[in-house]
């Protein structure tokens, strides 16, 4: 009977921390000279929030004044990060053309 309780214990426990770290773990992506398809905002909640979609995905920018800056079809470097309990948020956004175009 023990041993069946610390099994079953054991695979709770196995099945809750794998959930947790499959949703709180942040997983970091780049994107180099990624074209800028797109620039939206979106209200949720009576807040804007500001997006682009770059490289097939979309992207949320956390400041507007930043959000202002970026330009449609301008080509950018773009570090952002996401789990599977947030959406993916820019960390970096950099002109591809400030650092020199790649291999710089």
């Amino acid at each position: 009977m023990k041993k069946a309780l610390w099994t079953i214990l054991s695979i709770v426990i196995i099945v809750v921390v794998s959930f947790y770290l499959q949703t709180k773990i942040a997983h970091h992506e780049k994107i180099k000279d990624g074209e800028v398809t797109e620039k939206y905002k979106k209200e949720v909640n009576h807040k804007t929030n500001y997006y682009i979609f770059a490289d097939g995905r979309a992207l949320k920018i956390k400041d507007h004044n930043t959000w202002n800056l970026i330009h449609e079809g301008e080509h950018y470097d773009i570090e952002y990060e996401y789990s599977d309990a947030h959406p993916p948020v820019v960390k970096f956004i950099g002109s591809f053309d400030e650092k020199g175009g790649s291999g710089h």
